[in-house]
């Protein structure tokens, strides 16, 4: 590829780049909205915080299970002050024995203000050890649905039923939006959404009244349930962090830095194949074009690996570090990743690449890490979100860690927030991994998608002998689990990197 075009297809990478950083802001300042396309715009990512219902829905953890936590847990919600979990409600009543009615007319017109499209409603006991059940909008019959009244200053009334509707119970781990009822008692809470009018300003509200309907008596005690606004959690916004790419434009040259002990793109393949490992397996192969499945290079050509049908290996190739000056404490591991157009694991998740020391003992496959056999923190893709899901479209990363807390047999999954990745797209994906003391919980975990920091954990142990250390890079792609793949799905590696300090986003010509 000629310098001239190779630095047109690093400019398009560094507005993806931009995109990305968009996305983050918006989901730091953007409100809920209605989204709808499979494949947004990255900056369109904050709309899709939605309340769902499903699987993958409000569980006491998470507002969108495994991809969005609440801030604490139980939810998270602000009063009438703005302040988050604050005591003030917008409105408050003792729930009736057939019916509950607050004004919320307060809330209704300060959500219309901000022009976010839609209201939540966060119900929680502010007094008394009473309990409370209500009818959601899976009861059998619409009449008894909750309901929001808007009387509106130009005379018309609107009644409106909730987009989704669930309760928060700390005693299970599952999403309760289908239950036929809402809860509401000492530490249990319960959420509505409502979609506001179009165009709906707050001058235009005369009145707002929330109305739900009991499934039972209230009994216990004289509890009040006050009404809070649902708080949202946000995605993580972090700046982008340049590293010793930027010194290295095109990452042409970057072999030759002290800190760079491996790096390949896949223009040379064969001088590529035989540094990188001995006894590969799956199906990849290299390419500079792929018309059927939209592939655009990321500078060249790029490895394409394929997920077969009714298979689990996509690839398995190892770096083996002692091959290239010992195996250190701490590594730095970057790759580009490009999900085809066929990307959609809808049966099972499964492995990306990642930093490991498994030493064909343990770490993988249910051989579980006791911090004296062997560990592994290799990336994770999710299954894919329902049809009817906000982030339908889009796939969740995260790291599959075997370490020496682990509590299973299995790996622990630690999500990548804000780590939603759309297909036709090439994301720069940076692991940092520092080994534990052997006798201390010292160790660390980083992840950058873009250069944009998604996920750092500390205080791990991976090992508890000094005769650990980190063995590969493992670029894995493996479907399962136990399931295979429902169809061909294919995905594309570019410019690895393996550095003893921060490698970064690949650099524009200046």
């Amino acid at each position: 590829m000629s310098s001239f075009r190779a630095t047109l297809r690093v400019v398009e990478i560094g507005l993806c780049t931009l995109s990305f950083a968009v996305l983050f802001q918006a989901a730091k300042d953007a409100e809920a909205a209605d989204g709808g396309a499979d494949q947004p715009a990255v900056h369109e990512l904050s709309a899709r915080r939605l309340l769902y219902e499903g699987e993958q829905g409000a569980s006491c953890d998470d507002f969108l299970r495994a991809s969005l936590a609440w801030q604490q847990r139980g939810g998270d919600w602000r009063d009438a002050r703005g302040k988050l979990h604050g005591d003030l409600p917008f409105a408050e009543e003792a729930p009736g024995a057939s019916a509950t009615l607050w004004d919320v007319t307060g809330l209704v017109r300060q959500s219309a203000g901000t022009g976010g499209g839609r209201v939540g409603f966060f119900l929680r006991s502010v007094s008394g050890r009473g309990f409370a059940t209500f009818r959601s909008r899976e009861a059998k019959s619409p009449a008894d649905w909750p309901m929001l009244v808007l009387e509106l200053t130009d005379g018309r009334r609107e009644l409106l039923g909730p987009k989704a509707d669930s309760h928060l119970d700390c005693s299970t781990y599952r999403s309760l939006g289908h239950s036929e009822t809402l809860q509401v008692f000492a530490q249990v809470s319960t959420l509505l959404e409502f979609q506001l009018p179009e165009k709906l300003s707050a001058s235009g509200v005369k009145r707002a009244q929330l109305l739900l309907s009991s499934a039972s008596p209230p009994g216990g005690g004289a509890m009040r349930i006050g009404v809070f606004e649902m708080a949202v959690p946000a995605f993580p916004a972090s700046t982008v962090r340049p590293g010793l790419a930027a010194d290295y434009p095109l990452d042409q040259g970057i072999e030759k830095s002290p800190d760079v002990i491996f790096a390949a793109g896949f223009d040379e393949w064969i001088r590529w194949r035989w540094r990188w490992a001995k006894d590969p397996v799956g199906e990849f192969d290299v390419v500079g074009s792929d018309s059927v499945r939209h592939f655009e290079p990321l500078l060249d050509r790029a490895l394409r690996v394929n997920v077969k049908k009714g298979g689990h290996f996509g690839a398995d190739l190892r770096l083996y570090l002692k091959d290239h000056g010992g195996e250190p404490d701490e590594l730095f591991f970057r790759y580009y990743l490009r999900l085809g157009d066929d990307w959609d694991p809808t049966v099972d998740g499964g492995k990306l690449p990642g930093l490991a020391g498994t030493y064909g003992t343990a770490g993988w496959g249910g051989r579980r890490s006791d911090g004296t056999n062997g560990w592994s923190l290799r990336g994770h893709f999710a299954r894919a979100f329902a049809s009817d899901h906000p982030l339908q479209g889009l796939t969740q990363l995260a790291t599959y860690a075997y370490h020496a807390d682990m509590k299973g047999t299995y790996g622990d999954h630690w999500v990548w927030p804000g780590a939603l990745l759309q297909r036709n797209r090439w994301y720069a994906i940076e692991q940092q991994v520092r080994l534990n003391r052997p006798d201390a919980a010292d160790g660390l975990f980083r992840v950058w998608v873009d250069g944009r920091l998604v996920l750092e954990r500390q205080g791990l142990r991976m090992r508890t002998v000094d005769r650990l250390h980190i063995e590969t890079a493992w670029l894995n792609v493996y479907h399962g689990g136990v399931a295979r793949s429902p169809d061909d799905q294919h995905l594309y590696i570019d410019n690895v990197v393996v550095a003893r300090r921060y490698i970064g986003p690949l650099a524009t010509p200046p």
